[in-house]
């Protein structure tokens, strides 16, 4: 997920990426997950690894976890970006049903969907091994960590509360993404003071990967490096 950054930043900079529980090689706990169990997860690793404050870097689900942070322990960043999320992402119910569903049928059923949401057509058109690498990637997730995140992502609305976000704040969307389309995505960099964003088009939810060198560029700017 994270692999551009870490190869053009980690010369100049210690980039720490993270598995959120459910996700990679992190357990996934039985049961429905508060977005304040994800944020204590991230927390505790810091601690775990010596770090007191981080230039703290969220995309879609991992966005709302570092916003959590953003709004309960400030002192613990140093700049935070949101790339591709949102302060609400659509209607609750919604969520719940895809947990609902992920836990009858597993990831699987989501898999391809949910890859076309995330890359251009000019994209997968030049990198036609996308799409299966990805797909691959949803159907190795854990349904119950898949599931419980649906149910913190369900939970999560911050929109009251985006005016306490005080930490210096970039956020970046893609313009053409549909998951968490431009209004949305803007409505978190008009809601938190201060903050600067930047739209990047061509490109869908995954911008990170899509356009990786002009994300490298504002990451590189704001961390100062």
């Amino acid at each position: 997920m994270w692999a551009p950054q870490v190869e053009a930043l980690a010369d100049k900079a210690r980039i720490i990426t993270v598995d959120l529980r459910g996700h990679g090689e992190s357990p996934a706990p039985a049961g429905d997950y508060q977005m304040s169990d994800l944020a204590g997860d991230v927390l505790a690793l810091m601690d775990s690894l010596g770090v007191d404050r981080a230039h703290l870097v969220g995309l879609s689900l991992g966005g709302a976890v570092a916003q959590t942070i953003a709004l309960e322990n400030p002192e613990r960043i140093a700049t935070l970006t949101l790339i591709s999320t949102a302060p609400k992402f659509g209607e609750s119910d919604a969520w719940l049903d895809k947990a609902a569903k992920v836990r009858a049928e597993g990831t699987g059923v989501l898999a391809d969907t949910v890859v076309g949401n995330w890359f251009t057509d000019e994209c997968f058109a030049s990198n036609p091994t996308l799409p299966q690498r990805f797909a691959d990637g949803i159907r190795a997730t854990s349904d119950e960590g898949y599931a419980g995140c649906c149910h913190a992502i369900a939970g999560f609305d911050s929109r009251d509360r985006l005016a306490e976000i005080t930490v210096p704040t970039w956020v970046i969307a893609g313009a053409e993404d549909t998951s968490t389309p431009l209004d949305v995505v803007t409505s978190l960099h008009d809601g938190i003071p201060d903050s600067t964003m930047t739209e990047i088009s061509p490109a869908k939810h995954l911008v990170n990967i899509e356009k990786a060198e002009q994300v490298n560029r504002v990451l590189a700017m704001h961390w100062g490096v």
